[in-house]
């Protein structure tokens, strides 16, 4: 009796470990940080992903990286989408090259705005401007801005909810910064026309 409950133990354990193992082996993988970005920043970029996935089917990667070791943002992208099936999209990051870029399965070419999101201007995009300050935000705080900002507009098309999207957090952050620069403009633009004025008298 003995000899029997033990070997009815080890093959509940033996099944166990390959039930986890699977899953670890099924398990997705969304973010590719060399570094990069802050560690709970890239477990938050996951949480939001692993949710895009399940309730989409939309594999959606960061790809943050200090060098590509000879390629192109492009060549490295193209390498990397053989790697995965569509539809996907993926943000990625070359501090090297100190390039940002988007690429993206055909079929989620209407999803979102792309060129938005990627824009330098402060009204339009929501990385680029954050990277160009040279204070109070960090690669961290752009690459999750813009990621969170891409997957919203991917779940909206789809009418689902991200329930671990940053939301409100994500529009303030914009709204701060556009409103910091639309009054450095008009502070610089009102002390161009009093020095003017004054040249003049």
């Amino acid at each position: 009796m003995k000899s029997y409950n033990f070997k009815m133990h080890k093959r509940s354990f033996t099944l166990l470990v390959l039930f986890l193992f699977t899953m670890t082996l099924q398990a997705k993988k969304f973010v590719y940080n060399d570094g990069v970005i802050l560690n709970k920043t890239e477990v938050k970029i996951e949480e939001m992903a692993n949710e895009l996935y399940e309730k989409t089917g939309i594999s959606a990667y960061l790809l943050a990286k200090k060098r590509l070791d000879g390629q192109s943002i492009i060549e490295y992208e193209k390498d990397f989408a053989k790697k995965i099936n569509p539809p996907f999209t993926m943000l990625v990051i070359s501090l090297n090259e100190q390039k940002v870029d988007i690429y993206n399965s055909k079929d989620l070419d209407e999803d979102f705005d792309r060129d938005g999101i990627l824009s330098p201007l402060p009204w339009s995009g929501t990385i680029i401007p954050l990277l160009t300050q040279k204070k109070n935000y960090s690669v961290s705080a752009a690459m999750l801005n813009g990621y969170a900002d891409m997957v919203q507009q991917i779940a909206d098309s789809k009418d689902i909810e991200l329930k671990s999207g940053i939301g409100s957090t994500n529009k303030d952050m914009i709204m701060v910064l556009r409103l910091g620069i639309y009054l450095f403009l008009i502070v610089v633009i009102g002390w161009y026309f009093i020095r003017r004025r004054a040249k003049r008298q």
